[in-house]
């Protein structure tokens, strides 16, 4: 097809969307039925006769056996059985076009010979020769075939304007009903014989997801209360027999479907059940509570593909998101807080795939300056002008995309909601506990919005205290009473030092080393660390660095400190390690750790992960009082790194909190101050090869392999314990079920193995006490399941809100287990390790810090008198539940809320966001 186009057909798993363009009129899409989108199943009735779109969705209440929702699905099938027919999938495939062909031509536009039809950008000759016959037999000719990333990608830079410089590159998730589709598009630049232009650098997605699966973990949470109220009811719903159970079914699923579309730009959603009189509703933290463990899976995909293409998320030019699953604002936010990325969203984000077809110019694949309205950014307040209905997208004229995640809270006229991703960094996302307070005081107003049933600002007002529900504004206050007054049981913590950083401090931390606590401050050219004695006095040393981080660690191993500078700008952003000594200050040396990740220490040594690029990775052992590698071992040809994927484990050892086995290796602790109660081999670490499915196990002292075998574990989802390599096994292992499997280490016999239902997916596996490994499950029930070491047999389990969330941390008695979405652990229980809870879960604050048997909380105090929510830390024995008196480590949440908490021995070090640091003394009755 070599003239001009004068249709695109973006044909989707769920949805089929197609565009026009009449002579010198601006592009528009057809509408089917009354809406750009013409539902892509098809039905067949009993004399042949296939009908699409609506026809086919309302005729398969009746007769489901006869419709297929998705023929897209089964493009590889050949064939699909409906009713007593046998239809060929091109056949499925032409009738949506055909429907396409009717309507162009009904609109005055003529597409055979003059189409161009958008195809996943990973679908090989069959897959496209099929779609090729069956716009043949649409009535369609020859059509020219279009990558769907391509195609989005043409719609953001010529239709939204975006910018994409040489050499530059945009990433397209493409989030649909059936299917998730991620992409990275480069802009090649033209030279040496080669033509420029808009190019796919590396593909990938999921089929198992879409808008369809949250739609089902919708259908199931709402069919749970449903059925608690009315299981009669439900069983008719859940298990349609008649006609009129089918359509009750099609009518909830499509209640559900609406209210989950309403949630993007609302709170609260009603949900008609049929069969009730008075309507459910759903809210938008029930919709992210649910929806969360899927997106997570989205989330990781986009990152897997980014590492394939080579391509940070922060050399992103452009993130855009299609598909009417990414009208959910909990996808944006997501990949802006785990990528550290601003998406882009348009208000209708099912169009653009077929409008950049309808734009996309051949001969010229790479961007043109745009005839259209320019793109603005919310923020400028310029908004393109609309050319009228059905032109370009927004919902059914060209507006401007939306940036997610919005700020609004959860009503116009409340207070505002809290701080999200939106105010992080350009740069990576850096998690911070001071923003997870104030989710957690957010997360209280709108419980109690919900309980109460007042408007948010009376509803305020009654949480501090300033009216009782009468006006009168001496009552207690409700969130002070929620939150305020936790009962102690031993004393509070005993301040030691208390020091305001110089205001010119752009970052700072705090550690605890030894008998010492440590602070860093960050300011233009350089970073200031000091060392006082933990138990008071004067600063023993004091040393300037000349780095200029924008987020500083600092940790202690052995006689030494480490200070980690994250995008350090006197390094030209690269992350810089730095290692002091502790005892006196005196630098040891300073290199670029870049691609360096921690994985045990070895007395003053380290053995670390090296990735850089996608290939070439390795293992090595450097010497931390020099910064030299002591020896290096250089990754298998064939093993493909994977973002946050670990392809060397330590080997993990159980320790009773007060015997460390002599020459233990220490582990890094989580989140820079979450710890379990164990140590590693000295002597060993695993290095798993996902690609070959081989382990081999490696002497630290040389890196010499000391055995091999077969492992084919998931690289992300095993760890290294008692003696054995636990994990999920790989898909190739296990397709279609989650298999918990055990190896030893003496060329990885396998042990024993536990296969979860086939709706189960594994996404956690953590040591959680002495012989016990716990697994994260995520499948029709959330839990958590203890397995014994010895024989894989199940020591208890324990349901969870979300299986992709739940994580715990072991001291020496007890397990603190609850949900850690970001750096520290909320909600949290004390487990025993039967399983059995010391202190239950609750709103107990969050555990920001673990070690030794006790955990450093964070929680929230409100002073009733300035009507402020203030920050607090108190400490927890674990074994027991006896915690101490918490005391204030801030002035105000929102100013100073707590960055970082570091508990060591005898001695908790706090630093807050307006850089205070606090370092306390734990109270002797703790135990």
């Amino acid at each position: 097809m070599n003239g001009p186009v004068r249709l695109a057909v973006d044909l989707g798993t769920t949805h089929t969307v197609a565009t026009v363009r009449r002579g010198d009129e601006p592009p528009r899409t057809l509408l089917f039925d009354g809406s750009p989108l013409l539902a892509s199943g098809v039905f067949v009735d009993a004399v042949g006769t296939i009908h699409t779109g609506r026809d086919a969705q309302r005729l398969a209440a009746g007769e489901p056996q006869r419709f297929e929702p998705h023929p897209k699905r089964h493009i590889d099938d050949g064939a699909v059985l409906l009713g007593d027919r046998e239809l060929p999938v091109a056949q499925l495939l032409a009738a949506s076009l055909r429907r396409v062909a009717g309507e162009a031509a009904l609109a005055g536009v003529h597409p055979a010979g003059a189409t161009v039809l958008t195809c996943p950008a990973d679908w090989g000759t069959p897959r496209r020769d099929l779609l090729r016959a069956a716009a043949d037999a649409a009535g369609l000719g020859p059509v020219r075939l279009l990558d769907e990333p391509i195609a989005a990608a043409t719609y953001c830079v010529r239709v939204l304007g975006q910018q994409v410089p040489p050499g530059g590159a945009l990433a397209v998730f493409d989030f649909g009903g059936g299917t998730l589709d991620v992409a990275v598009v480069r802009n090649e630049p033209a030279g040496a014989g080669r033509a420029g232009g808009l190019r796919v650098l590396a593909t990938g997605g999921l089929d198992d997801l879409g808008g369809l699966d949250v739609d089902n973990a919708l259908v199931a949470h709402l069919g749970q209360l449903v059925a608690t109220r009315d299981q009669q009811l439900w069983a008719r719903l859940d298990r349609p027999v008649t006609a009129a159970d089918r359509r009750d079914r099609h009518a909830f699923w499509a209640e559900v479907r609406a209210a989950k579309e309403m949630l993007s730009r609302t709170s609260v959603a009603p949900v008609t059940v049929p069969g009730r009189d008075d309507p459910m509703h759903l809210t938008r933290e029930e919709l992210d509570r649910i929806a969360g463990p899927l997106v997570d899976r989205a989330v990781d995909e986009t990152r897997r593909v980014l590492q394939l293409a080579g391509v940070a998320p922060t050399d992103l030019a452009g993130l855009l998101l299609v598909g009417g699953a990414s009208r959910m604002p909990l996808v944006a936010s997501r990949l802006h807080a785990r990528l550290g990325v601003a998406a882009s969203v348009p208000e209708q984000p099912e169009l653009p795939v077929a409008y950049g077809a309808l734009h996309h110019d051949p001969a010229t694949s790479g961007p043109a300056p745009s005839t259209a309205t320019p793109y603005a950014a919310p923020s400028t307040g310029a908004a393109p002008t609309s050319p009228g209905p059905y032109g370009q997208p927004g919902p059914y004229g060209q507006q401007p995309a939306r940036a997610y995640p919005p700020t609004a809270g959860p009503a116009a006229d409340g207070p505002a909601g809290p701080a999200g991703p939106a105010d992080l960094p350009a740069g990576r996302p850096r998690r911070r506990v001071g923003r997870w307070v104030a989710a957690v005081a957010a997360a209280v107003v709108l419980t109690l919005v919900g309980a109460v049933g007042l408007t948010n600002g009376r509803l305020l007002d009654r949480m501090l205290g300033r009216d009782d529900g009468t006006g009168d504004s001496s009552g207690t206050g409700l969130l002070g009473g929620f939150l305020g007054g936790d009962p102690a049981v031993g004393a509070g913590l005993t301040p030691t030092h208390e020091v305001t950083l110089p205001a010119a401090t752009i970052a700072s931390t705090v550690t605890v080393a030894g008998d010492l606590a440590v602070y860093a401050s960050v300011r233009v050219g350089a970073t200031t660390v000091t060392a006082v004695p933990a138990g008071g006095g004067d600063p023993v040393w004091n040393v300037d660095l000349d780095v200029e981080p924008t987020e500083v660690v600092l940790t202690a191993v052995g006689g030494l400190l480490v200070v980690d500078a994250a995008d350090s700008a006197t390094d030209a952003g690269d992350d810089i390690r730095v290692v002091l000594d502790a005892a006196d200050g005196a630098v040891k040396w300073k290199r670029s750790w870049e691609t360096f990740t921690d994985v045990v220490y070895v007395g003053t040594d380290v053995v670390v992960e090296i990735r850089d690029g996608i290939f070439d990775n390795a293992v090595a052992r450097v010497d931390l009082t020099t910064g030299e590698q002591r020896w290096r071992r250089e990754a298998p040809d064939d093993d493909l790194l994977i973002i946050d994927a670990e392809r060397i484990r330590p080997v993990s050892v159980w320790t009773d909190g007060a015997t460390v086995p002599d020459g233990a290796g220490l582990l890094p602790a989580a989140e820079h101050a979450l710890a379990d109660n164990r140590h590693a081999a000295a002597d060993r670490v695993v290095e798993l090869n996902e690609g070959s499915g081989r382990g081999v196990v490696l002497d630290v002292g040389n890196g010499r392999p000391v055995s091999d075998g077969d492992l084919p574990l998931d690289h992300d989802r095993w760890t290294v314990y008692d003696g054995l390599a636990i994990g999920k096994l790989s898909d190739d292992a296990s397709p279609g079920r989650a298999v918990l499997a055990a190896y030893d280490l003496d060329g990885f016999t396998k042990k024993w193995e536990v296969p979860f239902a086939g709706a189960d997916t594994i996404e956690r596996v953590k040591a959680c006490g002495p012989r016990l490994v716990c697994v994260a499950v995520e499948g029709t029930a959330y839990r958590t399941v203890a397995v014994r070491t010895t024989d894989g047999a199940e020591a208890w389990k324990r349901t969870t809100d979300s299986g992709v969330d739940a994580n715990w941390y072991a001291g020496p008695d007890a397990l603190v287990f609850g949900d850690q979405t970001f750096d520290t652990v909320d909600d949290f229980a004390l487990l025993a390790f039967d399983g059995t809870e010391v202190v239950p879960a609750g709103d107990h604050g969050s555990a920001a810090a673990t070690g030794a048997g006790r955990a450093a909380v964070v929680s929230i105090r409100v002073d009733l008198t300035t009507s402020t929510a203030v920050p607090q830390v108190a400490v927890w024995d674990t074994a027991t539940g006896r915690r101490s008196a918490a005391v204030d480590v801030g002035a105000d949440l929102e100013t100073a809320g707590v960055q970082r908490v570091v508990l060591g021995g005898d001695t908790v070090a706090v630093v807050t966001a307006d850089h205070q640091v606090r370092v306390l003394t734990v109270p002797a009755d703790l135990g």
